[in-house]
């Protein structure tokens, strides 16, 4: 065998190992992104659970929240309580933040973001957690804060339950 046929033997190979290390390594990204996206994932879903707890293990709670989406300034409401809101949206708006960053980042899918974002629009459009807003923007960052305020309620917006009861869905 010539020297000539060695080189390009060697060549030959060197080219598929290059290859061969080029889709080894198109695959590990590709694996890499499906686990930080269901990292990610995970982690709003863990976060939206921390913020639910407290209201699903205090009914109060959760009636003061249902009645301050509605009307921030309500007087049947104590200032503690209202501080306790305040608190607690700003958790959730922080954990909607979050969401909307990871979905610009592209480690949240479109299909994923456009259910919680007509989630976050259904909130936000409602006129207590509007008022809350205007108070504790600031708190966000600007692309966040623009995006809520160039939003438009969405067409079918999730409804508090004294909402529902009102329509006649009574409490259940």
């Amino acid at each position: 065998m010539s020297w000539g046929a060695i080189q390009a033997v060697a060549e030959a190979t060197g080219a598929i190992a290059v290859v061969a290390s080029l889709i080894y390594l198109a695959i590990q990204i590709r694996q890499n992104t499906r686990a930080v996206r269901a990292a990610t994932y995970d982690g709003m879903v863990r976060g939206s659970g921390e913020f639910l707890r407290p209201m699903i293990e205090d009914a109060e709670l959760a009636r003061t929240f249902e009645r301050l989406a509605e009307d921030w300034e309500d007087p049947a409401v104590s200032v503690e309580a209202r501080t306790r809101a305040m608190y607690l949206l700003t958790q959730l708006f922080r954990e909607w933040e979050n969401a909307y960053y990871q979905w610009r980042q592209g480690t949240l899918e479109d299909w994923l973001w456009q259910a919680w974002r007509t989630v976050i629009l259904s909130y936000y459009h409602h006129p207590g957690i509007q008022a809350w807003w205007r108070l504790r923007h600031m708190a966000f960052s600007e692309p966040f804060q623009a995006f809520l305020e160039r939003s438009a309620a969405p067409a079918a917006r999730i409804i508090t339950t004294a909402e529902a009861a009102g329509a006649g869905g009574g409490e259940g």
